[in-house]
């Protein structure tokens, strides 16, 4: 596939990769040092065999690469029909992308991004808390968003496959035919085997923090409190949640925390409940607009066909395109 002849389509070009030919430019100068580094330690990586520079090299150069990932993702197109356009085999084509998008993440704007949960969830005032180890410090956070009053989170599955029994294991009578110990991926919402996802936002818009990937019977408050969201915020920081966070104020009371009053059992709302709620739903608008930027892309959208451990990094690239446009615009719009 020429990329010379896919960029001089414009907006073809836009709607098929998810960024412009100037943004796919910009993007590919900022990788080249990334990937130069990167592979530079994986060829002098201890046990080695060969010397650096033996050794077939790469069909694809690095933007032909990065063609091939951004298609992967904004198109989710498999990797026998990727290897059709650029004359590569499937397995190749799946080494490739796999290997550029740790380096592509770290190239885009992407969010804060836990590798893991935390082990212990963060506990109500009283309870036994562990303090959660900080990926990265509060001052980091602060010199990145120095202007950050509200941060608004919300949840979101992405279905995938019903998880096998392993060799030697029983599926067991409680489990309706699925493996007793894997059921926590099914998600009564959806109605099929999921994965979650927690996404905080600015009220502008930008994605500012993606927790690791959680398995879909996982309730929304859970995620948070083992998110390592809430200990990187400063106190001044509102918290807006749907109706799933309910009760988040009694385990973070510093936190100015705003959640949609809940309809009480065999009662109503008030008037003024309802007409608060309103309220509240025009400010949380800006994380269900962030999800919807990001299941544009639809390997975050339709039947996640990878390893669960590749899950958190396609994320955080998604995300990274999606701050990356959001800053376009941004920019574009300030005067």
């Amino acid at each position: 596939m020429r990329l010379e002849k896919l960029k001089s389509r414009g907006r073809s070009f836009e709607r098929l990769v998810g960024l412009s030919p100037a943004e796919f430019d910009q993007l590919l100068i900022e990788l080249e040092p990334l990937w130069e580094r990167s592979h530079h330690r994986s060829l002098a990586r201890a046990g080695r065999v060969r010397r650096i520079g033996a050794g077939n090299t790469f069909k694809l150069d690095l933007s032909q690469r990065l063609l091939v990932t951004l298609l992967y993702l904004r198109q989710s197109f498999t990797m026998h029909v990727l290897g059709i356009l650029f004359n590569l085999d499937a397995a190749n084509i799946c080494r490739n992308i796999h290997a550029l998008l740790p380096v592509l993440e770290q190239a885009l704007p992407a969010p804060l991004r836990p590798r893991t949960l935390q082990a212990e969830p963060d506990n109500a005032p009283g309870g036994v808390s562990r303090n959660p180890r900080k990926i990265r410090s509060l001052e980091e956070f602060l010199d990145i968003f120095p202007e950050l009053t509200d941060v608004i989170v919300d949840g979101t599955e992405q279905p995938r496959g019903q998880p096998k029994v392993k060799k030697g294991e029983n599926p067991g009578k409680k489990a309706v035919g699925r493996p007793k110990d894997k059921k926590r991926f099914y998600s009564v919402k959806k109605r099929t085997h999921t994965l979650k996802t927690q996404v905080a936002v600015t009220p502008e818009g930008q994605i500012v923090h993606l927790s690791a990937t959680a398995s879909g019977r996982t309730h929304d408050m859970k995620v948070l409190r083992r998110s390592r969201l809430m200990n990187r915020l400063p106190r001044h920081v509102r918290v807006w949640g749907d109706r799933g966070y309910t009760g988040m104020e009694k385990v973070y009371p510093d936190w100015e925390t705003i959640v949609p009053a809940k309809r009480p059992k065999n009662g109503e709302l008030s008037k003024e409940q309802r007409e608060l709620n309103r309220l509240i739903s025009k400010v949380r608008i800006s994380a269900e607009n962030a999800i919807g930027r990001i299941k544009k892309f639809r390997v975050c959208k339709e039947f996640f066909r990878n390893q669960t451990s590749q899950h958190g990094v396609m994320w955080g690239c998604v995300a990274g395109l999606v701050n990356l446009r959001w800053q376009r615009r941004h920019h574009l719009c300030t005067p």
